[in-house]
């Protein structure tokens, strides 16, 4: 059997691959069985979410953790002694000198991205950083360009892109199952987190037109007097895609939200459900209602959209009956008439909530014996997702992942910078 032949008689597939197949996989950039690839990964910065990535790279074959640097050697050797490796340094530069170590994992302070991401790459290695990647575009720029000029992989650790749900999500969205996307809605308290849905559904091609509100930012001298990437709280901002005729709502607020991500598109919408940043599931609703009437009347959008008080406009007569399933009339564009969740449990164990000790789990092959601190976050397993997905990119000697590509990442940057423009000069206080 075909792929297209298989796309039409399994929904589950999309060109031949299950629909949370990696996009990596999918596009045939690389093979899964590169996540054997040997990588050795250094350290900079002794941190509980270091901790989980460390954790996480357990389910990774090829890779092995060989340094961590601290600015304190009692806390750098405590930190290794925890993780089982086998060097420990009181400076970031050390780390990044050791000829143990091909790739950096950088997870200090926000602020401090830049210059350690330019002195891991200055040392030739390959580099992943901690979101935000920097305070500024003008600051994520030149590391970019700087891993350019020495050919290294240099990735954003956007971890989000890399979990099933969304690769099947971008799947179902690239298949065209919600039609031509208009709409992107997304809250988050972090405007990282908030703004990444608007770039999976538009792309970072397209600057957008930006209407933002909320409270004033303080310029920071880390951030070369301007604002800093985490920017200020409340606030929210209108992307408007002219392009694309397509609009972005992000709220980044200090309340509570549901943290649901909605893509919308003219045939259906997708929802990327509840802890949508480190997503387990996601709904899909397709389809127009379904309708009832003479048979061999033909039925069009203009039938579906009108009333039983108005006669269509399509010169139709006899019996009419629409069915809404059970649901709240809306003469409008109705509800949908499929309706489809689906659920990628991240592997245990699987720290819903934060604290839980590290725990153990059989592969199927092994029993993995998890080494560090407790899980410092919720579903912070899912680290793996993206560590395995960096392993088979640099194998196949890609700069970047495809799920979330350094476009989208100064893209990112320079939106979050013009937000805080925006509300510098006209928010509140």
């Amino acid at each position: 059997m075909g792929k297209e032949e298989q796309d039409l008689s399994d929904p589950g597939f999309y060109n031949g691959f299950p629909m949370h197949t990696p996009m990596d996989i999918r596009l045939g950039l690389t093979h899964e069985t590169d996540i054997n690839f040997e990588l050795r990964w250094g350290i900079i910065g002794a941190s509980a979410i270091a901790s989980d990535w460390i954790k996480s790279l357990q389910d990774v074959p090829g890779a092995r953790v060989t340094a961590v640097g601290a600015r304190d050697i009692q806390r750098a050797r405590a930190y290794a002694q925890a993780h089982d490796i086998p060097a420990a340094y009181d400076s970031y530069e050390a780390v990044c000198q050791d000829p143990n170590v091909d790739i950096i994992y950088v997870s200090t302070k926000t602020w401090d991205h830049a210059d350690h991401s330019l002195m891991a790459l200055t040392a030739g290695k390959h580099l992943v950083c901690e979101k935000p990647f920097a305070d500024t575009a003008n600051h994520a720029h030149k590391v970019y360009e700087a891993a350019e000029k020495a050919d290294l992989f240099c990735q954003e650790n956007m971890w989000t892109r890399c979990f099933p749900v969304i690769e099947h999500a971008r799947a179902a969205i690239a298949r065209g199952d919600i039609g031509k996307l208009q709409v992107v809605q997304s809250d988050y308290p972090d405007a990282v987190y908030a703004l990444n849905p608007a770039l999976a559904g538009f792309g970072p091609e397209e600057m957008p037109v930006i209407a933002a509100a909320g409270r004033k930012p303080e310029a920071q001298l880390h951030a070369d007097n301007v604002y800093s990437a985490h920017g200020p709280k409340p606030s929210g901002a209108i992307l408007q895609y002219t392009k694309q005729q397509g609009i972005a709502v992000i709220t980044f607020a200090a309340g509570r939200f549901l943290e649901e991500a909605h893509f919308i598109g003219s045939t259906g919408r997708i929802t990327i459900e509840n802890p949508s940043h480190h997503p387990t599931a996601l709904t899909i609703r397709t389809g127009w209602p379904p309708a009832e009437g003479d048979p061999a009347i033909p039925r069009t959008a203009g039938d579906l959209r009108s009333n039983q008080t108005k006669k269509p406009d399509t010169g139709f007569t006899g019996p009419w009956k629409e069915s809404y399933r059970n649901q709240d009339r809306n003469f409008s564009h109705g509800s949908f008439n499929q309706v489809e969740r689906f659920e990628y449990p991240v592997p245990t164990p699987a720290p819903v909530m934060q604290g839980q000790p590290p725990g153990s789990r059989w592969t199927g092959e092994k029993l993995i014996e998890y080494k560090g601190w407790n899980w410092g976050f919720g579903n912070q397993h899912g680290f793996m997702y993206q560590a395995q997905a960096i392993h088979r990119c640099i194998a196949s000697g890609l700069k970047e992942l495809p799920q979330f590509t350094r476009a989208e990442s100064l893209r990112v940057s320079k939106i979050i910078d013009e937000i805080n423009q925006q509300c510098a000069e006209q928010g509140f206080s």
